[in-house]
């Protein structure tokens, strides 16, 4: 730790010498600075322990609170305050609603209907084969595409095979090669 201190000494004790007087000031001083030190770091730290206390009480509390919502029993009520329905926990409820939207018929494009005429199936089915019809169209585009190209470079090496023998045939390379090997 590096101290620089600064001292003003406007008068003198009448009881003390000017070095009681330099000493009684740098003490005091250092004993501020340290002070002042000790206080930042103390509040600091502590400040840091009560955000963390803070902090694990509040989460805690939450979680209590989120548990005991869950646990407790749930009654569905109609308008006039009927119960419908009990579940014995919230979950149930969540599961039960999830269940009861993926099961729900829905129409060609997804849409939940009540009429009989253009019902298509369930979400859940509608979900799977949008899926389905995803992947089928990528892997088939896919395949079609390397097929396209494996059967293209074939044909162009065929052709090129093809093609440079019958031109060797029509110029008659074979004739002009075999008239430089006897000169």
């Amino acid at each position: 730790m590096k101290l620089q201190l600064e001292l003003n000494i406007d008068w003198i004790d009448e009881d003390m010498t000017l070095d009681e007087t330099v000493k009684h000031e740098i003490i005091e001083k250092i004993v501020g600075k340290l002070f002042k030190t000790v206080e930042l770091e103390t509040e600091s730290k502590v400040n840091q322990l009560i955000d963390k206390k803070v902090m694990e009480i509040i989460d805690k509390k939450t979680n209590e609170t989120y548990e005991d919502f869950l646990s407790k029993p749930v009654s569905i009520t109609d308008s006039y305050g009927d119960t419908i329905e009990t579940f014995e926990n919230v979950s149930k409820v969540i599961k039960s609603r999830f269940d009861n939207f993926l099961l729900q018929t829905v129409d060609k494009d997804g849409k939940a209907t009540d009429s009989s005429w253009s019902k298509k199936g369930t979400r859940l089915e509608h979900i799977i084969d949008g899926r389905l019809k995803v992947f089928a169209d990528k892997f088939t585009t896919d395949a079609v595409n390397r097929v396209s190209a494996e059967i293209k470079e074939h044909v162009e090496q065929g052709l090129t095979q093809k093609l440079g023998s019958e031109l060797m045939k029509v110029l008659k390379v074979d004739q002009m090669l075999k008239l430089e090997s006897k000169r």
